[in-house]
């Protein structure tokens, strides 16, 4: 104790000490804070000033009150060498904790005073605050026992003063917040309870000695001490342990105990050493009773620590789980701890409080720890999660942080901080690792070695260049372009390209640079020296020596490094600088070497001249060194070609009486430029057409039409109209050939008063030396009203060469510089105009270049020698000097309104203005153009009788209409249906020619019928002028030359008045460009795309489900073991599959919940776990296994476990059988009875068994002549138990049984067809009913086929229970003897009565004798009974070897069946090849792409090569080949023939039906025929049972006549039968024994009659279902044989066509692919069949899917008719048209040849198929054989049932004698 106190004034003194040292140092203010200066985790509120250092403020008293103390742990506190109960804040040495939040800088309210205190991890290691770690982690204390956890506990205390010495421990949940009764483990961590002074402890249960109380902490810890404070005796013995692996080792601290040797033997007693393992005795006396305290130090403070910081020292304080073992209690005198609850209750363990003192394990790197994540915090708790610095990472600073190993990693120790230091990589890497080698190379200065160096670097600190890369020194070393690869140039380097890392001095070499050749310079030695080129790999130099002119190359610099060539001047070339540059010439001394050509562009053929005179290439009568000049008389042509309005190539025509076109001439004004050209104007009028005509094109390019005009009244012209009318078609070469024929139409014009000019056309495309007309038509002026006075002055119509798209101004770089002039001067303004005015002269030039292009060359003048005044003309435009009145560039003509062309010049025409034309006239006579009916030169006079004078127009109506308007000319009331400007128009819905002269007038529209019929789907039709055929314009949805048919995708019944065509709704389910989507009468969809089905593809198809409204059906994806295979397919819309019992999951793929035996595909069974001996009710879902409780086993969990017996719910017992005597060591669950080895019996197989003689396990058996004594006796008594059973079921349950619904059922079934065979008349409405009730009987064929193995079964059992009746019988035998004995001893005691009681002994002796007498009838009547027994025996041998035979019949089936299935196997590997020609892919059986049979796709675009696909392509064309071909008589005769035909297959179809109509009426009268008997028998039976007077010998007589009958019994019989049954028997009375005993043997009778019924009902419907099958088959052979009549027809008109085939190769195509479509017709049937078989031959015992496919069959067999049909017609159609053609092709004859052979060997294949077909037919009537031997078989069992009848009435009848 003294020690104790005097470490606790040192420690005082210590910390004293500290607090003045802190206190100092925050007065000191001009320290500088030494924080790191790198802070990787901030904490809010850390301000940073620009050194990148934190200051703390320095903080007033108030603030030091409110901060909180933390205890920072010194090496002396470890050492514990403070005393345990002094051990508080106050014997810890203190020190301030400023909290970062309280750093503020920026304090306004006083001057900022900075406290230079530093980090605590600054300068030296760090260590966190210690603390208890019990606080806050409740949840992880644990204790191995605590009292009162299941209810209240009663415990006492030894040393208690009070009265009340025992009191009770309640721990559960509710008493949580009651100290005094809750005493759990997480009560030690405070001494009193928070926030109360009340005292709380943890207690062990009462007397249990071996108690641990651990905790397990979420991180490593460093732990210093412990110190237990216990509420009762401290423990005689105990051990702390610790774990620093989260519990994976333990290791022992210290041992305590009262008596060390005898609790630990093995501990020390004295510690040597640190880690020596010793055992304390001081904290393990009796003493104290209650306070008693243990205190373990981790660092004994008696042992002298050298070194505090060493390894073995810290790892001894690393702790992550901490165990207390408490091994012995102190028993105060008790000598031994008994069972007795009053000793037991005094001893346990009680710890009031428990301090473990420590902190979290940082290693020095952390002066506080975080909690971790998802931990909960409170106050005073340690955290786990230390806040590292001196770059450490880990929960416990264990590592260095990434990026942060150039030193190893170590414990901060004292002064060191031993911090990770930072790689240095120079940016070059992101990460790095320590290398301890590196580190001792390095002298311990540096061991981090970079990886994964970057940027082409490398090194230990990726310092280096990498080999071939050379460091740049324009880069800092931390640049990631520092380093540069080489990039030798191989050629010209040497030493493999590499190069110089860094400059080399000596060399004067820069970094990078390459070794080079010797002729080879440069970095990169890629470029030759000066006067050498040729840089090559192969010359040892490198480069080879240049060679050139000295007067083309540049001050003789050289040539070329790579090329060679010379460095020539500017307009020189050559490798030696030695010619001229193309397009100039004159090699010299000037400064660009050679001369530009400078060709004049337009007049020139190029710009290249001769090499050395300069001279260009002229273009025609151009001259000039550069070809800039035209010859002498001749000219540069002006662009503007002018066609003027009034000279002779225009033709004005008026198509009003305003007045002709007439001539203004003008003269030119004296002051001014003329704004018009020629002479003059042409004056129009409104209505007039000025026709231009051009015949002077110069050259083919695109041209503007301008058209130049003087406006006379006010206002713009509105109407006018321009076209342009060409000579010809432009040919394949012309570069006009890509015109649009569209932009050249008519086009409007607006002429604008304001202006005189008007852009007519714009880049329109003429052709060089053709003839054009252009036609201006002047409409009106007013586009609402005529303006009869309105008139406009035309001047000309100008073609303009559009001169920008020449070479001129395109094309070149020159062409460029003038297309900018052209701009920059806007040339383009004066270019449209007639005179241009001050024209810049840069575009005269470019003007007159164009021209020369334009013209190729200069034109002659040819000036007219008698107009013209001389020879000459201007050199520019051409226009000669004329005469007076004479005109023309030439002076070739009179001007307009002159004639008479002479040397003296013209004279003026003088024409009326009214009554000539114009005022042109002849230029020899002057006369004038006359109106018709004027005449006179002047024109001056006009006739009578025509419109629109002067011009004087005929009305032209066509001769529908008398009269027009006086005006415009527009015929008025035109008749015959005509309309239109000249009646030249059918009205709407009418057709022909009305023009005048033509032979067909307009006739109404018959589309089909005409509009006022109301039968028209057609508002216009038209006539073919060629042929004279009409063409309906049909509406949308309908087709055909009438539009009497529906069109592609729309249904209905055009050809019938108020019939339509309505669109087919597939619901987006179709390829609409895919032909025969939709029946053409009903609309019923019929090529469902998407995996689509229904009438309108409305759903998914069978096997898939979805949308189909959304194209969204995918495959049913069904578990074949949970789904139930006769329902096939999933929910087309939900995708459910159909499950089997107790099955779930949309793909039935899992049992349902408590359900198992999935496998077993019947569905799944309950578990039926046991709800007592069971966890749950789920088992294994694969083995049904139950997961059981302690103490049961089996599979429900609902018996004893293995080798046990009893009731598990009550009490299991051992079985212990007897080893040697028992079989196995599991007796019988239920008895306990061991299942012993032969010889051995007894309870427990330790006994000899009966019939054995000896000791066990030693038995020998006592012989022959006991077993078979015992047999028979267990037979009998077998046999007379199960009688008596049997006759007392017969009196409970009755004889009916639960088939009374059943035979209700096939009442009204009979009643049902007798009503059918009473109606005379059979319609298709009940065939079709009859089919259902076929397809119902198949189904209940396959419950019989069932109901026949149920049958089976049935007898086994039969077999099963005689034997035990022959084991009741015995029992009877020893009952008699029994009987016989109680006589005997009934006589003797009779006699003694007698002698006492003579009356009453007589009594007595009656009564016996009375009694005896009883049981000896029934006696006799068990031996009856045992003999009835045999003869049962017998009869179900009988029955049994029957059966035998059937299975016999069966296998032999079943082989039938697996013969007929490899023949299907065969012709199912043949549907590839079929696939293949069909669908063009050998699917197998379905093709992804190309589909395949029974795949609801075959063919498409990609499968061109098959069957179908072409027969689609023909249908395709066919259709569109019927628009086009005119209607003709032949198609009314043909459609007469389809008619017909259709008839005569009417007649085969009706007649068909006859015949099924004429077998079911045979097969009713036949059914009729056997209900008749079937009703005698019934009501011969009914009388003999109803005659309750008849004697057991009449009915038995009866019974054997009966059973000589061969009765075929129905449910209705044999219900009456048990009707009468069920009345007998009520009639008994005191039976009840006999009932019982005879119950089974009516069960199985009753069995049996209803499995013969079943049998009997299966053998008529199999009857039934054959003779279907071959009707079905027999259908199938009819449409087969009407495919092949139809094929043949098909061959037949090929035959025919054979001829006109050989005329046009084109039609002939279109009749191989209409065969084709025959052919995939005829190999869709063929699948079809194939599909058939294959569904029979699968399942022949499946008749609705027979039924199903035959259905198919027929409808495909009609569809082929019909197409047949449909291609019988097309074929006479194409024979029609090819009977116009005249070309022949050899080929289409050998192909048509191919076509017919093919088809030829299709019906063979067809006939084969049919022969099989008959085959399987046959199969049929064999398996109907067979069937009807198992109907003789079942006839036989109806007898079998009679007897059993006969046999209860004889039971019946004798029971009734014995009641009376």
């Amino acid at each position: 104790m003294a020690n104790l106190l005097n470490d606790l004034r040192v420690l005082i003194l210590v910390s004293f000490f500290l607090i003045i040292l802190n206190i100092s140092a925050t007065r000191s203010q001009n320290q500088p804070s030494q924080y790191p200066q790198r802070i990787r985790h901030p904490r809010p509120g850390v301000q940073r000033n620009s050194f990148r250092r934190t200051r703390a403020p320095l903080l007033s008293n108030q603030e030091k009150r409110r901060m909180k103390i933390e205890k920072i742990p010194k090496v002396k506190e470890q050492r514990g060498d403070q005393s345990p109960d002094d051990d508080s804040e106050n014997n810890i040495g203190l020190t301030y904790h400023h909290p970062q939040s309280l750093m503020n800088p920026y304090r306004k309210d006083r001057p900022l005073r900075i406290n230079p205190r530093l980090h605590p991890c600054e300068q030296s290691s760090c260590y966190p605050a210690t603390g208890n770690l019990l606080i806050g982690r409740e949840n992880r204390l644990q204790a191995s026992s605590t009292c009162g956890l299941n209810g209240p506990e009663r415990f006492c205390i030894v040393s208690h003063l009070e009265e009340k010495k025992c009191f009770l421990c309640d721990t559960r949940y509710e008493t949580e917040n009651d100290p005094h009764l809750n005493h759990r483990v997480g009560q030690i961590i405070y001494k009193f309870r928070p926030g109360t002074l009340e005292n709380s402890w943890w207690q062990s249960e009462n007397g249990k000695e071996n108690v641990t109380i651990q905790l397990d902490l979420e991180a490593e810890f460093h732990f210093t001490h412990l110190i237990i404070v216990f509420a009762t005796f401290r423990p005689a013995a105990m051990l702390i342990e610790r774990s620093y692996d989260f519990g994976k080792s333990w290791h022992v601290y210290r041992y305590f105990a009262s008596n060390c040797a005898e609790s630990f033997p093995h501990a020390l007693t004295e510690s040597r050493n640190i880690t020596d393992v010793v055992c304390d005795h001081r904290y393990s006396h009796v003493e104290p009773s209650k306070n008693g305290e243990v205190i373990f130090r981790v660092l004994p403070p008696q042992l002298n620590i050298e070194n505090p910081y060493s390894d073995h020292i810290q790892n001894m304080l690393k702790m992550t789980n901490l165990r207390i073992n408490f091994t012995k209690l102190h028993s105060l005198g008790d000598t031994l701890l008994d069972d007795r609850s009053e000793i037991q209750e005094k001893y346990y363990y009680a710890i009031s409080n428990m301090v473990v003192r420590g902190s979290c394990s940082c290693y020095g790197h952390a002066s506080r720890c975080l909690p971790l994540e998802g931990f909960d915090t409170q106050n005073d708790m340690v955290h786990g999660r230390c806040e590292c610095t001196h770059n450490t990472k880990g929960l416990n600073c264990e590592n260095c942080e990434d990026f942060y190993n150039d030193l190893p990693w170590k414990p901060a120790l004292g002064k060191q901080t031993n911090a990770c230091k930072k790689c240095n990589c120079n940016n070059h890497a992101v990460t790095c690792h320590f290398d301890q080698a590196v580190y001792e190379h390095s002298g311990k200065v540096s061991g981090g070695v970079c990886d994964n160096c970057e940027h082409n670097t490398e090194g230990q600190h990726c310092e280096q260049c990498k080999a071939y890369f050379y460091r740049d020194p324009n880069e800092d070393i931390q640049s990631p372009y520092v380093c540069k690869p080489c990039d030798c140039d191989p050629i010209g380097s040497r030493d493999e390209g590499i190069c110089d890392s860094i400059p080399d001095p000596e060399e004067e070499s820069m970094p990078g640079a390459c070794h080079c050749k010797t002729h080879v310079k440069g970095r990169r030695c890629d470029i030759c020296k000066e006067g050498y080129w040729n840089l090559n790999e192969t010359n040892p130099d490198g480069c080879e020596q240049c060679t050139c002119n000295i007067l083309g190359t540049i001050n003789n610099l050289g040539c070329n490094f790579y090329t060679g060539e010379c460095t020539c001047k500017r307009l020189v070339i050559g490798r030696d600088c030695n010619q001229c540059m193309p397009e100039t010439f004159g090699l010299s001394e000037i400064n660009d070497g050679c001369t530009p050509c400078d060709c004049d562009p337009g007049g020139s053929m190029d710009n290249n001249c001769d090499v050395i005179t300069g001279q260009c290439k002229c273009r025609p009568y151009m001259q000039g060194r550069n070809c800039s000049e035209p010859r002498q008389h001749h000219f540069i042509p002006n662009l503007h070609i002018i066609t003027e309005a009034e000279s002779s190539n225009t033709v004005c025509e008026g198509s009003t009486s305003y007045g002709n076109c007439t001539i203004v001439v003008r003269d030119p004004y004296p002051d001014r430029l003329q704004t018009w050209t020629g002479p003059g104007f042409l004056k129009v009028h409104e209505g007039s057409d000025v026709s231009f005509t051009i015949d002077n094109v110069p050259k083919t390019m695109n041209y503007d039409i301008l058209l130049r005009y003087s406006p006379q009244i006010r206002g713009s012209w509105e109407d006018v109209r321009i076209s342009v009318i060409r000579p010809d078609a432009i040919g394949h070469d012309s570069s006009c050939y890509n015109i649009n024929p569209l932009e050249e139409q008519e086009k409007q014009l607006r002429l604008n008063e304001y202006e005189t000019s008007t852009l007519a056309l714009n880049e329109l495309c003429l052709e060089e030396g053709k003839t054009y007309k252009f036609i201006v038509t002047f409409n009106r002026q007013n586009s609402y009203e005529t303006n009869p006075s309105a008139q406009i002055l035309v001047d000309s119509l100008v073609l303009i060469p559009r001169i920008e798209v020449t070479s001129i101004f395109s094309g070149s770089t020159p062409a460029d510089y003038r297309r900018r002039d052209f701009e920059y001067y806007r040339c383009n303004d004066s270019y449209y105009d007639v005179a241009p005015q001050n024209i810049e002269p840069k575009c005269e030039q470019l003007f007159q270049m164009a021209g020369t292009l334009v013209f190729d060359g200069a034109s002659p003048c040819d000036c007219n020698p008698t107009g013209s005044i001389s020879k000459k003309c201007e050199e520019h435009g051409g226009h000669c000097k004329c005469k007076p009145n004479i005109v023309g560039r030439q002076c070739e003509k009179c001007a307009p309104g002159t004639y008479g062309f002479s040397p003296n010049g013209c004279q003026a025409c003088d024409c009326d203005s009214v009554g000539s034309k114009d005022n042109e006239c002849d230029l020899v006579t002057g006369q004038c153009n006359c109106h018709p009916k004027t005449y006179g030169r002047e024109c001056n006079q006009c006739q009578i009788g025509y419109w629109n004078f002067p011009d004087c127009q005929a009305c032209n109506c066509n001769g529908h209409a008398s009269t027009c308007n006086p005006k415009t000319g527009e015929c008025i009331q035109c008749q015959d249906s005509t309309t239109g400007y000249n009646c030249d128009r059918c009205i709407e819905g009418f057709y022909g020619d009305p023009l005048l002269g033509s032979e067909i007038g307009c006739r109404p529209c018959r589309c089909p019928d005409t509009i006022a019929s109301g039968h028209s789907h057609a508002s216009q039709c038209s006539l073919i002028s060629s042929t004279n055929d009409v063409i309906c314009y049909c509406q949308p949805g309908y087709a055909g030359v009438k539009c009497d048919v529906c069109d592609d995708n729309y249904f209905g019944n055009p050809e019938k008045p108020g019939g339509s065509c309505e669109p087919c709704n597939c619901n987006n389910n179709i390829d609409i460009a895919r032909p025969g989507n939709c029946d053409a009468k009903t609309g019923k969809c019929l090529q469902c795309l998407r995996d689509t089905d229904g009438d309108g593809c409305e759903y998914c198809r069978d096997g898939y489900y979805g949308d189909a409204l959304r194209q969204d059906c995918r495959r049913c994806e069904c578990d074949v073991l949970g789904t139930n295979g006769t329902l096939k397919h999933c929910d087309r819309y939900t995708g459910q599959c159909p499950c089997l019992p107790n099955v779930m999951g949309v793909r039935c793929d899992q049992c349902a919940k408590n359900h198992w035996k999935i496998a077993s595909g019947e569905g799944c069974e309950a578990c039926n776990c046991d709800e007592i001996g069971s966890r749950s009710e789920q088992c294994n879902p694969y083995d049904g296994q139950c997961d059981c409780r302690p103490g049961f086993g089996g599979r429900a969990c609902d018996q004893c476990e293995a080798n046990f017996w009893g009731d598990p719910n009550v009490e299991c017992k051992a079985c212990d059988c007897n080893s040697y005597g028992s079989a196995t060591y599991q007796c019988d669950r239920e008895t306990g009875q061991c299942n012993c080895i032969k010889g051995i019996g007894g309870y427990k197989c330790d006994q000899c068994a009966r019939g054995y003689l000896g000791e066990a396990p030693y038995c020998s058996p006592c012989g022959e002549c006991f077993d078979n004594w015992d047999d028979i006796l267990n037979t009998l008594g077998d046999q007379t138990d199960d009688i008596i059973e049997r006759a007392k079921r017969i009196k409970t349950q009755g004889a009916t049984g639960a088939y009374t619904k059943e035979f209700e059922d096939v009442e009204k079934k009979i009643e049902t067809i007798r009503n059918i065979l009473n109606n005379t008349t059979v319609s298709a409405k009940d065939v079709k009913k009859l089919n259902e009730n076929i397809d119902r009987l198949r189904a209940r064929f396959n419950e019989s086929d069932k109901n026949v193995k149920e049958t089976d079964g049935a007898l086994d059992k039969l077999n099963e229970e005689m034997n035990l009746a022959g084991v009741e019988l015995a029992n009877l035998a020893e009952q008699s003897e029994k009987i016989k004995l109680l006589s005997n001893d009934l006589k003797e005691n009779a006699t003694k009565l007698q002698e006492a009681n003579v009356e009453g002994a007589l009594n007595l002796t009656r009564d016996a004798w009375s009694r005896v007498q009883s049981l000896s009838d029934v006696y006799n009547e068990a031996n009856e009974l045992n003999s009835e027994a045999d003869r049962q025996c017998k009869r179900i041998e009988n029955l049994i070897t029957r059966q035998i035979e059937n299975e016999g019949n069966l296998l032999a089936n079943d082989k039938q069946i697996d013969e007929l299935q490899s023949e299907l196997d065969k012709l199912t590997a043949e549907i590839p090849d079929l696939n293949e020609q069909v669908c063009d892919k050998r699917g197998d059986p379905c093709d992804s792409l190309c589909g395949g049979a029974g795949c609801n796709k075959c063919g498409g675009i990609s499968c061109e090569k098959g069957a179908l696909t072409r027969a689609e392509t023909a249908l395709n064309y066919a259709k569109d080949t019927e628009k086009i071909i005119k209607e003709k008589e032949q198609q009314a005769d043909e459609l007469i023939r389809s008619v017909s035909h259709s008839i005569t297959e009417a007649g085969d179809v009706h007649k068909k039906a006859k015949e099924t109509l004429d077998k079911v009426q045979e097969t009713y009268k036949s059914a009729e025929g056997l209900l008749g008997e079937g009703r005698e028998l019934i009501t011969n039976l009914t009388n003999v049972v109803s005659n309750k007077t008849a004697s057991p010998n009449e009915i038995k007589t009866i019974a054997e006549e009966v059973l000589k009958l061969d009765l075929h019994l129905d449910p209705a019989e044999i219900k009456h039968l048990a009707n009468n049954i069920d009345q007998t028997v009520a009639e008994l009375e005191n039976v009840e024994l006999i009932i019982e005993n005879t119950r089974h043997d009516l069960e199985l009778v009753e069995g049996l009659r209803d499995n013969a019924t079943t049998a009997q009902t299966r053998a008529d419907e199999v009857l039934k279902r054959a003779t279907e099958v071959s009707n079905a088959l027999e259908d199938a052979e009819q449409a087969q044989k009407a495919a092949r009549d139809a094929i043949k027809k098909a061959n037949e008109d090929i035959s025919t066509a054979k001829a006109d085939l050989e005329e046009i190769d084109t039609e002939t195509k279109e009749a191989k692919e209409s065969a084709e479509e025959t052919a995939g017709a005829v190999d869709a049937l063929q699948a079809k069949l194939n599909k058939l078989q294959k569904k029979f031959l699968k399942n022949a015992h499946d008749a609705k899917e027979i039924k199903v496919q035959a259905d198919a069959v027929k409808d495909t067999a009609s569809s082929t008719h019909e197409k047949a049909r449909k291609l019988k017609n097309q074929f006479k159609q194409a024979n029609d048209t090819l009977t116009t053609k005249s070309a022949s092709s050899e080929n289409a004859r050998e192909r048509a040849q191919q076509l017919l052979q093919r088809a030829s060997r299709i019906t063979v294949d067809t006939t084969t198929k049919l022969k099989e077909l008959r085959d399987m037919v046959s199969v049929a009537v064999s398996n109907d054989a067979e069937l009807t031997a198992m109907e003789q078989k079942v006839n036989r069992l109806n007898g079998e049932i009679d007897a059993y009848i006969r046999r209860i009435r004889e039971h019946a009848d004798r029971y009734r004698q014995c009641t009376s």
